[in-house]
Formats: C-alpha cells, sequence, structure tokens
C-alpha cells in the first residue's frame, strides 16, 4: 500500500515536471515567430504566451509540492 503511495507521488511529480518546462518544450517555430516580432515596440503576443507559460508553470509547482507530500506521507506510513 505505501508503495502504491509513492507512486502515484512520483507521478504527480513527473507530470509537475513537464507542466514546469512546458514553455519551453512544447514551443513551436510559429510561436519562436510571433514572440520576435514587435508592433511600436510592443508584442502583445508574448505577454499574452508568457503569461500562460507562468500559469502553467504556477500549476506545475503547486502539483509537484503536492507530489513530494504525497511521497511523504507514504514514506512516513510505511514505517
Amino acid at each position: 500500500m505505501a508503495n502504491s503511495i509513492i507512486i502515484i507521488g512520483l507521478i504527480f511529480n513527473l507530470i509537475a515536471s513537464f507542466l514546469i518546462a512546458y514553455g519551453r518544450i512544447f514551443r513551436s517555430k510559429e510561436t519562436i515567430k510571433n514572440e520576435s516580432k514587435t508592433k511600436g515596440g510592443h508584442n502583445p503576443f508574448e505577454e499574452k504566451h508568457r503569461l500562460k507559460e507562468t500559469r502553467v508553470a504556477q500549476i506545475g509547482a503547486i502539483i509537484m509540492v503536492v507530489g513530494f507530500a504525497i511521497q511523504i506521507a507514504g514514506n512516513v506510513f510505511s514505517q
């Protein structure tokens, strides 16, 4: 039972790792092109995309903390 709990925590951490790195791993060439353009010294696409990346990374960080908490609980209750 405790091993199952620890594995669930590890799965949470794996998912969280992908979410935190989402902005760099899944960035398309089209996104890079759009982020490189400016109109009047401003790029609304870049701002929108960075806000999205930040939100996804924040969710990933929360999931990672939950994953570690699950692993700790699994280790504590297995003893």
